[in-house]
C-alpha cells in the first residue's frame, strides 16, 4: 500500500513579481468551444481583478479556468509566443456573457497589455509549460507547512434550550504562517530575503548590445538590439543605463557596480530580436540600456544590501506516493510568502546554518479537485458543487488550481559545498578573534498582516497584505578569550580584556554614541566567500567606512559581556550585539541570483 512519505517531499521557492503572483508560463489546454474575450484595459502584475470587453464562444461558468496572454485567439503557445501567459481561475463576474470584470482566485503574476487574449481552458496541459518556482534553498530535512490555519468564532443566541452551549459558528479570518528550520545553505541566495534586494558585479564581461524596449520588474521576454549576438543559453547581464563606464574593464578588472545590475540565462531566441529569461526580472530596466554576455566560471559578487520594501516568495510543495505514482501527486503551492525573521548561525566544528524562522503567506492553492462530504453531513456534496460549477471542477474544492508539477528534472541542484565554521573568520573593532566558538545572528523584519476591506471570493480571507515593521538585528557569540600578552603596538594593551573595555566604554569613545565595525567572512576557495559587514554605509558604498558618530551611521553596540567564572580551562566571554544595519557580498561562480 502506498503512502506519502516525509523523504518524497520536495520544496522550491521564487520570488514573486507582486504580492501574491506566483508565476509560470502555463497555457493549458483549450475547451472544444472554448469562451473567448480580450482585456479591455493594460493590467499590472498583482491584481485580483481583470476587465474583460464583449465575449465571444461559450458563456463564461464561475470556477472556469482562463489563460490570460496576448497569443492569437484560436492558438495555444509555442516557441516563437514573445508575451507572458498564465493560467487563474475565475471566482466571481459581474458578468459571464460580455464585458465584464472577472474575480481571479490569485493575483497576475505577470503584467498584461491591453487587448491580450481571455480564453478558457479545460486544464494544465503539456504544452509550453515554463516552470519558475525550481529554487532549492539548501540542503533541509523539515519545513513547518503553512497551511491553512482558520479562526472560528462561536456565538451564543438568546433562547430556550441552549444548555449554555453556543448556538451558532461563525468563519473568521484565515492565516497562512510557516518556517524552514535548521537547513544548510550552499549558496548566498537564500540570504537576502529579509534584508532587501541582490545586485550583480559580474568580473569579467564581453560582446555589446543594448534593450530596445524598456523593461520592468517581471518580464521574462526582453527585446534587444538587432546585432545583439546573443543565443540560447548564453548568460548576459543587464545593466540600467546606457553608459560603457557602467561596465567596467576587461578580464580580472571588476566593473563598476550599478545597482540595477542582474544576470539572466537566456533560455530561448522566439524571434530574431527577442530573448526569454531563466527567471522573472528583479529591476526595472530603461530603454537602450546596455547588454553584456558573461562568461561561466567567472567571479561574480552579489551584493545583498537592505531595501525598504521586500520581495515576495511562493513555495512550491511536491510529494509523490511511495509508490511513484505520478496521478496521486499532492502539489500545494503558497504565494504571497514574506520571510519576516531569519537567522544565520554557525557553532565549532559545524556548518553554517540558516533559518527562515518566520515566513508568512497570503494565501495557498493546491492540486486536490475532489472531494465527497456525504458520508460526514449526507446531502451536502450537491451543496458544495454549486461553490464552482464550471466545466473543470467536479466537485467545488476550495483553492483548487491547475498549475503545472515541479519536479526534480525541473530542478538544478547546487553542487557546491556548504560552508564550514571552521573557514570562517570574525573580527570585532578591527581585532580578529581567532576562538570564537559560535556565533548567532539574527534579522526581523517586525512584520504585520493586514485584513482590508476588499472584494472577496471562494473562501479567501487571508491577509490582504503583509507589511514590512521596523527591522532589528541582534547578534550573540561565544568566544574564548585570546593570550593575555600584552599588545606590541600599544603599551599596557591587552587584547583578552578587550571585550570587558569596549563594554565600559558604551560605543561612545569621546565624539558620542558611535559603536563599532563587525566582519563575518566564510571562504571557501579563492573567490569563493560570504562576507557579512557591520555596519552598511549605503551613501557612498564603500566599505571601508566604519562606524562613525553621526546619525544613520552608527555600527554595533556590545549590550553584555559576561566574564563568568567556571570550569572552561580558557575564561569564555558571554556576547551580545546590537546592530544598526549591515550588508552582504557573496563571492562565487553562480552566474543567476533570484
Amino acid at each position: 500500500m502506498a503512502v506519502f512519505r516525509s523523504d518524497q517531499s520536495q520544496l522550491t521557492y521564487a520570488m514573486e513579481t507582486a504580492p501574491g503572483g506566483d508565476v509560470e508560463l502555463n497555457n493549458g489546454t483549450r475547451e472544444s468551444s472554448p469562451y473567448y474575450s480580450r482585456l479591455s484595459a493594460a493590467h499590472a502584475a498583482g491584481v485580483t481583478q481583470i476587465t474583460v470587453d464583449t465575449k465571444l464562444g461559450s458563456d463564461l461558468v464561475i470556477g472556469d479556468f482562463v489563460r490570460i496572454g496576448n497569443i492569437a485567439q484560436d492558438a495555444d503557445a509555442s516557441s516563437s509566443t514573445v508575451v507572458p501567459f498564465e493560467i487563474r481561475r475565475v471566482e466571481y463576474a459581474t458578468a459571464l456573457d460580455g464585458d465584464a470584470t472577472l474575480y481571479l482566485d490569485r493575483p497576475l503574476g505577470f503584467a498584461h497589455v491591453d487587448t491580450s487574449y481571455v480564453v478558457e481552458i479545460d486544464s494544465a496541459g503539456t504544452t509550453s509549460q515554463y516552470k519558475f518556482i525550481t529554487e532549492v534553498p539548501g540542503v533541509y530535512e523539515s519545513i513547518t507547512v503553512p497551511d491553512l490555519a482558520p479562526t472560528y468564532e462561536p456565538r451564543y443566541f438568546l433562547g430556550v434550550g441552549q444548555k449554555r452551549d453556543w448556538t451558532k459558528m461563525y468563519i473568521g479570518a484565515q492565516s497562512f504562517a510557516g518556517s524552514l528550520p535548521g537547513f544548510i545553505p550552499l549558496n548566498g541566495k537564500p540570504f537576502r530575503w529579509s534584508i532587501g534586494t541582490v545586485y550583480d558585479v559580474p568580473n569579467a564581461v564581453s560582446g555589446s548590445a543594448t534593450i530596445t524596449e524598456s523593461a520592468t520588474k517581471g518580464d521574462i521576454y526582453i527585446t534587444m538590439s538587432t546585432s545583439h549576438g546573443v543565443t540560447a543559453g548564453d548568460y548576459i547581464a543587464i545593466y540600467d543605463g546606457t553608459s560603457a563606464t557602467l561596465i567596467g574593464g576587461s578580464s580580472g578588472t571588476a566593473p563598476t557596480a550599478d545597482k540595477s545590475v542582474e544576470i539572466h540565462k537566456v533560455e530561448a531566441i522566439p524571434t530574431t530580436n527577442v530573448a526569454r529569461l531563466d527567471k522573472p526580472l528583479r529591476f526595472d530596466h530603461a530603454d537602450n540600456s546596455i547588454i553584456r554576455e558573461v562568461a561561466a566560471d567567472v567571479p561574480i559578487q552579489h551584493r545583498i544590501e537592505e531595501s525598504v520594501l521586500l520581495d515576495t516568495m511562493s513555495w512550491h510543495l511536491h510529494m509523490r506516493d511511495s509508490g511513484e505514482t505520478s496521478a496521486n501527486d499532492f502539489d500545494r503551492r503558497y504565494v504571497g510568502g514574506f520571510v519576516g525573521s531569519t537567522t544565520l548561525s554557525a557553532d565549532e566544528g559545524g556548518m553554517l546554518m540558516t533559518s527562515w524562522d518566520t515566513v508568512t503567506f497570503q494565501d495557498m492553492v493546491h492540486n486536490q479537485q475532489e472531494i465527497s462530504t456525504s458520508d460526514v453531513n449526507p446531502g451536502s456534496e450537491a451543496a458544495l458543487t454549486t461553490l464552482y460549477s464550471g466545466d473543470s471542477m467536479s466537485a467545488g474544492m476550495p483553492r483548487f488550481t491547475e498549475m503545472a508539477d515541479i519536479g526534480t528534472s525541473d530542478i538544478s541542484f547546487p553542487t557546491t559545498e556548504p560552508y564550514y565554521f571552521s573557514q570562517g573568520s570574525v573580527k570585532f573593532m578591527g581585532q580578529e578573534f581567532a576562538r570564537v566558538r559560535n556565533f548567532n545572528l539574527s534579522i526581523s523584519n517586525g512584520e504585520e498582516a493586514r485584513y482590508y476591506i476588499s472584494p472577496r471570493f471562494g473562501r479567501h480571507r487571508g491577509p490582504t497584505e503583509i507589511r514590512e515593521g521596523r527591522r532589528s538585528y541582534g547578534m550573540s557569540c561565544t568566544l574564548a578569550l585570546p593570550d593575555s600578552a600584552a599588545s606590541a603596538s600599544a603599551v599596557g594593551r591587552n587584547t583578552a580584556t578587550e571585550f570587558f573595555k569596549q563594554l565600559l566604554i558604551e560605543g561612545n569613545y569621546g565624539s558620542g554614541m558611535e559603536g563599532f565595525n563587525i566582519e563575518l567572512t566564510f571562504t571557501r576557495g579563492t573567490n569563493d566567500s560570504i562576507q557579512i559587514l557591520i555596519p552598511a554605509d549605503y551613501t557612498s558604498g564603500d566599505e571601508t567606512t566604519g562606524a562613525e558618530p553621526g546619525l544613520g551611521k552608527n555600527g554595533a553596540f556590545l549590550t553584555s559581556a559576561t566574564h563568568p567564572i567556571g570550569t572552561d580551562p580558557i575564561l569564555q566571554v558571554s556576547a551580545e550585539f546590537q546592530i544598526r544595519n549591515l550588508k552582504m557580498i557573496v563571492t562565487d561562480t553562480e552566474r543567476v541570483y533570484t
